[in-house]
């Protein structure tokens, strides 16, 4: 018996996929949320409308990351308020590690394609695969 489980847990330690920890922002409006649809060319979910998300580079922090999601992505400044869930997800080449905040944000979005919705616009994103889409709709399901 302790000979199959070291078995099944060298075969899970090799099959193992790299983590790719990010952060994925909501911005509310009222009842609505700030929704951003992803280029084309995205290589995992293209076309699809989710919320703003970036990914924590060396020593970032979570503050650093929706700080550069403001800046870089958005073109706005963005102030974390607090976490509302966080999530795993199993990719092709990695597994997903995700926080979803919430962060007030300060001007007007620069990004091609954003636009101020109601929570039910990211279902199609949350079918599609998108875990930020999943949380955000799981978020709603607990408050509502």
């Amino acid at each position: 018996m302790a000979i199959w489980r070291l078995a099944a847990d060298l075969q899970q330690g090799l099959t193992m996929l790299p983590v790719k920890h990010s952060v994925a922002v909501m911005v509310f409006r009222g009842n609505e949320v700030l929704a951003i649809r992803r280029p084309e060319q995205d290589d995992e979910l293209p076309g699809i409308w989710g919320l703003p998300a970036g990914t924590l580079r060396g020593a970032d922090t979570v503050e650093d990351v929706i700080l550069r999601i403001g800046r870089d992505k958005l073109g706005v400044k963005l102030t974390p308020v607090r976490r509302l869930a966080k999530g795993t997800q199993d990719r092709v080449k990695y597994r997903l590690e995700m926080e979803l905040w919430e962060a007030r944000m300060e001007g007007i979005p620069t990004y091609p394609e954003w636009q101020w919705g109601p929570m039910d616009a990211l279902r199609p994103g949350m079918a599609s695969g998108s875990l930020c889409c999943k949380l955000a709709i799981q978020i709603k399901s607990r408050v509502c």
